[in-house]
């Protein structure tokens, strides 16, 4: 019996082995699977984006059966490539989200590409604090991985950003460190040449000079995608100079690279380009057969300029009854494109209502626009368009009376804020020369020097921020420094401080509202460690995502909640009551939410936690 036992147990091991053995091979050629449609959507970004985006869909749909999150993540980067390609960025930030929820999972190179590819997605969204925030979280990211490439690009898109904003110190700066990064910088130059080292806006022959050279490099990579966009914006440059003979070359030439590349979606636009352009060379013959190209691929409102472009065409060639045909056709289309616009409306306005019977009114309505869409005439449309063109301008009325109401009310708070500074500032002062008065009415010349010296510095940092609505953490850091350490002379060094900041904080670009942390410190000294022996206070600036923690803790008796009338609490300092006043004023002004929690407890002491969203330096 003992053998039988024996036998099975052998037996069911290898049996579970050879299942391991066997997952194994399937995981091993599941893989490889992947990694070869994703190498062919790689061939086909500059060629076809239709079918790149087939293997990246089919790649995805078999990592669905295959958990490797390191994989699945640059499936999800290829398919952020293909939508900045296709201009779709708001799609961009929930295709990327496994891979920040997978942010230690994933290798260093796919976490930075995954940061960089959103700050490009809110950089075209036009959100710059927003890009510029992903971008130094990108930057940081490649500098672990020391990928020269990566980090220059990083630092050029920075650049990119600060150049729109108009801070042009600050764009040249990192245009320098892009270019000190780059193995191959010559479009890089090129920028900064165009972008930096001029004192005055480029003219028509400076751009055309310009993408005659990025043309060059592009030619001799034989990046066609890049050739193609080149030509593009070549043409428009001439046809503003009104070099039409040059601007239809360089359409034509773009025309065969757009057909090369099967990237159909602006062939139409190139087309009736062409088209426009021997309408002016007054070439109708041509413009006709150019601009009938194009109809089959063009949108419903470039058809409709393409009829209208036809029609001149037919006229110039006394067609008549082509130019009758074609305006019936532009009618028509414009029809429809009226009609859509106006279901457009309606089921916008039916997501706006959750009141039931509202819906019920609205879905009522549609139903019966539905049911009369044969018989609406061009009476009922324009009827249409007025009550809402109506119901728009009373709603533009509406939230314009709303916006003057919200001006005059944040002008109000704005005095206010104002106003408190200006009390923060002297209350500091008081304590100050109070603190000098005592060391020399006790005839203690030397500490009321060092007290002098050290109170110099610290109001010297006050002023310096006292007209600023934010600092930066650096600053921030050095003003809570020099408070702690003049404390410390006037406490007799009763207590030790330590003050830390997280690696993944930006010291001199992030920053914080001016004078935020101080009177929190205060009171951890006047009301922590005041009285007890080896006091000890500790702040820590953090990073949580887009929001940064800075917590104030001491070792003190922690906060007596029960005697609301001690002597503590009647002294308890003006800055903590100017500052909750300024926190309410900073969420008014600005839209910057500041979270301020307190723990408390009489063993361990209390521990202030504020936290702030991140907010990058522009100038």
């Amino acid at each position: 019996m003992y053998k039988i036992y024996s036998i099975c147990f052998i037996l069911s091991i290898n049996v579970i082995s050879a299942q391991d053995t066997e997952k194994s091979m399937i995981d091993t050629v599941s893989a490889q699977m992947i990694l070869k449609k994703l190498e062919k959507a790689d061939i086909f970004y500059k060629t076809n984006l239709d079918s790149a985006l087939f293997y990246i869909n089919d790649a995805i749909l078999l990592l669905n059966s295959y958990q490797d999150p390191d994989l699945k993540a640059k499936a999800l980067l290829h398919k952020s490539k293909y939508l900045l390609y296709k201009k779709e960025y708001s799609s961009i930030f929930n295709i990327l989200k496994p891979n920040l929820d997978h942010a230690k999972l994933i290798n260093l190179e796919s976490l930075g590409r995954t940061y960089k590819d959103i700050g490009h997605a809110y950089k075209q969204e036009w959100l710059p604090d927003s890009a510029l925030v992903y971008y130094i979280k990108a930057l940081k990211t490649f500098e672990r991985t020391k990928n020269s490439r990566d980090i220059s690009l990083t630092y050029l898109a920075i650049g990119l950003v600060y150049s729109k904003i108009g801070n042009k110190a600050m764009s040249k700066s990192f245009y320098d460190k892009s270019i000190k990064f780059s193995t191959n910088s010559e479009i890089m130059k090129l920028h900064k040449d165009q972008l930096i080292n001029r004192s005055e806006p480029i003219s028509e022959n400076d751009a055309i000079e310009f993408l005659l050279d990025i043309l060059k490099i592009a030619e001799s990579r034989n990046d066609s995608r890049l050739m193609a966009i080149t030509y593009s914006d070549i043409k428009k440059e001439y046809f503003r100079l009104k070099l039409y003979n040059k601007a239809l070359d360089m359409a034509k030439k773009e025309l065969e690279l757009r057909a090369l590349t099967k990237f159909n979606s602006t062939i139409a636009n190139t087309q009736f380009f062409i088209g426009n352009v021997y309408a002016l060379q007054n070439k109708p013959n041509k413009a006709i057969e150019t601009f009938n190209k194009a109809l089959p691929n063009a949108s419903d409102s470039l058809k409709l300029s393409i009829y209208n472009g036809l029609k001149k065409a037919y006229l110039e060639t006394s067609r008549l009854d082509k130019a009758i045909e074609v305006m019936d056709k532009y009618n028509l289309l414009k029809e429809s494109i009226n009609e859509k616009k106006i279901k457009a409306s309606i089921a916008e306005i039916t997501s706006r209502y959750q009141d039931e019977k509202q819906k019920q009114e609205i879905e009522t309505l549609s139903f019966q626009n539905q049911a009369q869409n044969q018989k609406i005439s061009n009476q009922r449309l324009t009827l249409m368009s007025t009550i809402v063109l109506s119901f728009l301008i009373l709603l533009l009325g509406y939230f314009g009376y709303k916006n003057y109401q919200s001006k005059q009310n944040l002008n109000y708070t704005q005095l206010n804020f104002k106003l408190l500074q200006t009390q923060l500032n002297p209350h500091f002062i008081f304590n100050a020369l109070n603190e000098i008065k005592l060391n020399l009415d006790t005839q203690k010349s030397v500490e009321a020097s060092e007290h002098l010296s050290a109170y110099s510095k610290l109001m010297r940092l006050i002023l310096e921020g006292s007209n600023e609505d934010f600092v930066s953490i650096e600053d921030d850091v050095s003003l809570i420094s020099k408070y702690l350490q003049l404390q410390q002379l006037n406490h007799n060094n009763s207590y030790e401080y330590q003050i830390k900041v997280d690696d993944s904080i930006d010291i001199h670009l992030m920053q914080i509202p001016t004078m935020l942390t101080q009177p929190f410190v205060e009171n951890a000294v006047l009301h922590g460690v005041k009285e007890i022996k080896n006091g000890r206070i500790e702040v820590f600036y953090s990073l949580m995502d887009d929001f940064i923690k800075i917590d104030v803790s001491d070792n003190g008796k922690g906060l007596d909640r029960n005697n609301k009338h001690s002597g503590k609490e009647l002294h308890k300092s003006l800055g903590t009551k100017i500052i909750h006043q300024r926190i309410k004023n900073y969420n008014k002004l600005f839209n910057y939410k500041i979270e301020v929690k307190t723990l408390s407890n009489k063993s361990t002491g209390t521990t202030i936690s504020i936290v702030i969203p991140v907010k990058i330096k522009h100038v």
